[in-house]
């Protein structure tokens, strides 16, 4: 006996219903995960930015302490107006850097451990603020004390919260004679100058800068730096 026609176009209709609801979770599905795809592109896009914005903090607020590296080490301490004992007079940084920068970096110096300026040349520092800095080993980076902590603006902000930040650690990591120094002189080699004093020994250094940016974005960079005794 054949089937109703009105019962056939029924059974149609409910066909048509499922297979369109099918259609309608297959598409939701692919829009889910085209926009869950989209999300992670945006997320390693800003990650990316992030961190190139962090190094490059880094590597310039790096860059700050070490203009000063070389009166520093010559003059053996930090003037009275960076909380030294030099001095002030026997310094010119104050005229070869911008007004700002010279009193930023008047706080920016970080105490040691028995509470003066930091000097860069300083021994290694033992533990000490009550646990909180570890006993320095120079080949372990992440013991190292911050000897400078330098707060700036991010170049995209309007309000300029100093909300871009470096912790800069200088460690000594010894010295050598130079060619024509010394006894390197003694021994029939020339160079730069007649004993340790004219320029012929170099100290050594390890500066380490931790950067962070806004958006928990956190660089590192490490680099040796040499510094040439001169008289």
């Amino acid at each position: 006996m054949p089937m109703p026609r009105h019962h056939a176009m029924h059974a149609q209709r409910g066909i048509a219903l499922f297979i369109g609801m099918v259609f309608l979770l297959i598409l939701s599905i692919v829009a889910v995960m085209a926009m869950r795809g989209t999300l992670v592109e945006m997320r390693l896009g800003s990650n990316t930015a992030r961190h190139e914005e962090a190094f490059e903090a880094s590597e310039a607020l790096r860059s700050v302490p070490l203009s000063l590296f070389d009166q520093h080490v010559f003059e053996r301490g930090w003037p009275s107006a960076m909380g030294g004992t030099v001095n002030d007079s026997e310094f010119t940084f104050s005229t070869q850097m911008a007004p700002t920068l010279y009193s930023k970096l008047a706080t920016a110096l970080q105490k040691d451990c028995e509470g003066k300026v930091s000097l860069f040349y300083g021994p290694l520092q033992g533990a000490c603020a009550g646990g909180t800095l570890p006993k320095e080993t120079l080949y372990d980076a992440t013991t190292w004390h911050p000897d400078v902590v330098l707060a700036v603006c991010d170049s995209s902000s309007s309000t300029c919260s100093a909300n871009m930040t470096a912790q800069i650690a200088v460690v000594p990591d010894g010295s050598v004679l130079k060619s024509g120094a010394g006894g390197a002189q003694a021994a029939g080699y020339r160079g730069l100058g007649i004993g340790s004093a004219g320029g012929g020994a170099a100290l050594y250094f390890e500066i380490r800068s931790v950067a962070q940016v806004p958006g928990n974005g956190v660089a590192i960079t490490h680099t040796q730096y040499e510094q040439t005794i001169r008289n």
